[in-house]
């Protein structure tokens, strides 16, 4: 009976280390696909953008290739200048004050409109996106 609180004790130690891992692994993917680069560039052509819709004709592992898009996601006008919101899981806004929005390669562009009225160019790159077998998705 005296090995009890031992064992509730070491239980409770294992439960905090292993929550404490799960954490640091959810935190790391989170910053990884907040700031990787974007990839599907090398393997699909035919790239366009509209409004917050990124689609493009990617390769599939069988020399296939396949028509896909995806929305871009966390990007938003400051003041005429395209950015990233804090959290870069959310829709993007910056369809609703820009226009002339293109893409080349992962690099977004656009006239984005300032708060004294005016517009100003900008551009961004475009961050987490990878073809997988032909699919544009967010890198995990």
């Amino acid at each position: 009976m005296s090995y009890l609180p031992k064992l509730n004790h070491f239980s409770s130690l294992i439960t905090i280390i292993t929550c404490g891992a799960m954490l640091a692994a959810i935190s790391n993917n989170a910053v990884a696909n907040s700031t990787s680069d974007s990839s599907y560039q090398n393997s699909c052509r035919n790239i366009q953008v509209s409004g917050a819709s990124l689609a493009a004709l990617c390769s599939r592992k069988n020399d296939g290739s396949n028509v896909t898009s995806i929305s871009i996601r966390g990007i938003e006008n400051q003041n005429g200048r395209l950015t990233y919101s804090s959290n870069s899981n959310y829709s993007s806004s910056y369809q609703n004050s820009c226009q002339n929005i293109k893409v080349r390669g992962a690099t977004l562009s656009a006239l984005c409109r300032r708060a004294n009225r005016g517009s100003k160019a900008t551009s961004i790159s475009i961050r987490g996106i990878e073809n997988q077998n032909g699919s544009l998705t967010y890198s995990r």
